[in-house]
């Protein structure tokens, strides 16, 4: 009989990572509702067009990663790849510009590219997602880098880093790439195979190469910031103002491009060393022409993507570090006790705590060590001694100090 395995690059989601998943949901929803954003969920399966024109014909999602197909109608349908492009046509199928003239929103879901599976990327990856469509004010950047930098904060991630750096307006960034198209040609023979592909392309994309070779002739190619006009520079010294006001710690990095055409002035990543190679956590940029460009009135826009699975790899080193986490366990000797213990265990969870016990008598040993397994802050332990005084042996986990409560008094020890 066959045995039947998930694709590649297409995982399951265990309960023991499900935990983690639920601490960055929750808080990222708690935070954006904080900040005035509403959530919108577009449908995994989009007209094949909206990402072609969106993300851009000729980059590499769209040539080479996007999972495409002939629905039984006999259209083109992909499977997202990103979540913005739906995004935008929500926007405009349902006229969210006419209720408002600025439209805060987020997303969370599954994405979908078929290319290597790696850590923390793999074909069915999770995006985050915050847009504010509407306005072209320093403002609005400056607010969705502040709310991902309270994110991470407010997740516990302390070891990270932010890059800054503007492409210009669509314009100044075309006179560029032509200056930064000719220095690459001039060099071309010394670039990898991808980075001569991408020069045809997509030239920017060459700095987001790794390869020792391209960052040899990316350390001295001409930088956008220095091609920049009198209003993006304006527009970009303001961002970095409020940044600094709000406390955000950056960098300006004038290779932070970021991989999707539709981007220009403002473009950002976050970066955490505690992933190795594969360090990019979040990133996003503006894109004042996309709206339109799906046809929907002229919107300037920006927002961020953020990588779950590469941030939920941070939260499980956090919590191999945590000793214990809260809780009760209920260990138990006989039938008499157990039926206390259950009485117990549905007491506190009615109070919202914590609480677990066995479902049939075992030793004392193996429920121990299950209490461990699962890292409960306390033991309560009910034996004969125990019910005969109407009370358990509390033990917290981290101290190793143990009394005796009663069970009229537990609630107010263990919550």
């Amino acid at each position: 009989m066959k045995k039947y395995q998930s694709l590649t690059g297409m995982n399951d989601l265990l309960p023991e990572q499900a935990r983690h998943w639920h601490k960055l949901e929750n808080t990222a929803r708690e935070l954006f509702h904080l900040y005035g954003y509403g959530e919108v969920r577009t449908p995994l399966l989009e007209d094949t067009s909206l990402f072609a024109r969106g993300i851009g014909s000729e980059s590499q999602v769209v040539q080479k990663e996007m999972y495409t197909f002939d629905d039984k109608g006999g259209d083109s349908v992909t499977l997202r790849p990103e979540g913005t492009a739906g995004v935008v046509r929500s926007y405009i199928q349902n006229s969210l510009y006419a209720q408002d003239a600025i439209t805060k929103l987020y997303y969370m879901g599954p994405m979908f590219r078929y290319e290597r599976p790696q850590k923390g990327r793999l074909r069915q990856f999770h995006q985050i997602g915050l847009e504010i469509l509407g306005t072209d004010s320093p403002q609005a950047d400056s607010e969705v880098i502040v709310v991902l930098d309270r994110l991470i904060q407010k997740l516990g991630i302390k070891n990270y880093t932010l890059d800054l750096n503007s492409i210009g307006t669509a314009e100044e960034r075309a006179q560029y790439v032509e200056k930064l198209k000719a220095y690459f040609e001039a060099h071309k023979n010394d670039l990898s195979e991808e980075s001569q592909n991408r020069l045809n392309t997509n030239p920017l994309r060459i700095f987001d190469s790794k390869l020792r070779e391209d960052q040899k002739i990316c350390k001295d190619a001409p930088l956008i910031l220095d091609h920049l006009g009198e209003e993006s520079q304006a527009h970009f010294a303001a961002v970095q103002a409020d940044l600094k006001a709000a406390g955000v710690k950056f960098n300006i990095n004038p290779k932070i491009v970021r991989g999707l055409d539709y981007y220009e002035k403002t473009a950002f990543e976050f970066t955490s060393p505690d992933l190795g190679s594969q360090s990019a956590i979040a990133g996003g940029g503006r894109y004042n022409k996309l709206v339109e460009e799906l046809g929907g009135p002229n919107t300037p826009a920006i927002g961020f993507g953020l990588g779950c699975e590469r941030v939920v790899l941070l939260l499980e080193q956090l919590a191999a570090e945590e000793v214990v986490q809260n809780g009760v366990y209920f260990v138990f000797f006989d039938e008499a006790s157990h039926q206390k213990a259950k009485e117990l265990t549905q007491m506190c969870r009615d109070a919202g705590v914590r609480s677990e016990l066995g479902y049939e008598v075992k030793s004392f040993k193996s429920q121990m060590r299950r209490a461990n397994k699962f890292g409960f802050s306390h033991v309560a332990l009910l034996g004969e001694d125990e019910m005969s005084k109407q009370s358990v042996a509390l033990k917290d986990m981290l101290s190793g100090d143990q009394s005796l409560v009663s069970w009229d008094e537990l609630l107010n020890k263990v919550s």
